[in-house]
């Protein structure tokens, strides 16, 4: 049986882990420490809130020795290798520690990505689908991706205030990752509607269904897309040699309403594939 904490723990990993990983993109050096630490911080807020909803989900108290000391499942193992390790990379980014801070770096990216696999694979026995143990880690990962392009990239978008002369091109670079896994969102869409259509025992759509799959694409994936277009205009040349610091803080206000359309999207997809058992 299921319940909303398993929407809130796949949403809440997905975001830590995508997060985090898409930090690569904003080059070392660039901006300050301060932004490393914040960005540690708060994936490690969502990782640990995410903790909590694994222990319960395995039915475990949510205490302080439960949080470090349940490992009897991979997955588990997973989660906590990666609070663990971006733990200290945070802690890194005030004690200078740069060999460190690289191979902590790469250590969560590589734990981050485990654990949202693992994360698929207790899961699949209710997908009904040809490929699902394929198609449903694509689709954490791919979800992963997006969850840390807008909210990486908003906050960024922040820095932009903090040191003004930051080149345009950084941000672009969240918002081309942005447009690209909503594609690659969208192609997977069809794939699995196209499966769903060979499909014989399936769940039938019902009004509620219908409401929660129209959120989903409407908003989740149509929205989303509109607020790429919306941000790449923000940031074209034209925009940004009339007013660089306007045009910066334009498309980080586009970004911040992109992760609403982005999580709602995302809890509608969590939804309907634990309600219908398929990757919507």
């Amino acid at each position: 049986m299921f319940s909303i904490v398993d929407v809130f723990y796949l949403v809440f990993s997905q975001l830590a882990v995508g997060g985090f990983v898409l930090l690569f993109l904003v080059p070392k050096g660039l901006v300050g420490s301060n932004f490393y630490r914040l960005m540690g911080v708060i994936y490690l807020l969502v990782g640990g809130l995410s903790r909590c909803a694994n222990l319960a989900l395995y039915q475990q108290p949510v205490t302080f020795l439960n949080f470090f000391g349940y490992w009897q499942h991979p997955e588990s193992i997973s989660v906590i290798s990666f609070f663990l390790i971006v733990l200290v990379w945070t802690l890194t980014w005030w004690f200078k520690a740069s060999l460190l801070t690289r191979i902590t770096f790469w250590g969560g990216v590589i734990s981050g990505v485990v654990w949202i696999i693992l994360s698929a694979q207790r899961y699949l026995q209710i997908i009904q689908i040809p490929g699902e143990m394929f198609l449903l880690p694509i689709q954490f990962l791919a979800a992963a991706v997006l969850l840390g392009a807008v909210h990486t990239g908003m906050w960024f978008g922040h820095w932009y205030l903090v040191v003004p002369d930051l080149p345009v091109r950084y941000l672009k670079r969240f918002n081309s990752g942005l447009l690209y896994t909503l594609l690659v969102m969208a192609l997977l869409l069809c794939l699995n509607f196209f499966f769903r259509q060979q499909s014989t025992n399936v769940v039938s759509f019902n009004l509620f269904y219908h409401i929660i799959f129209g959120m989903r694409v409407l908003i989740g994936i149509a929205g989303t897309l509109l607020l790429y277009f919306i941000t790449w205009d923000c940031l074209r040349p034209k925009s940004v040699a009339r007013d660089e610091l306007g045009a910066t803080r334009a498309a980080t206000g586009f970004l911040f309403i992109a992760i609403i359309t982005v999580f709602i999207g995302e809890f509608c997809s969590r939804l309907l594939l634990l309600e219908m058992r398929f990757i919507l």
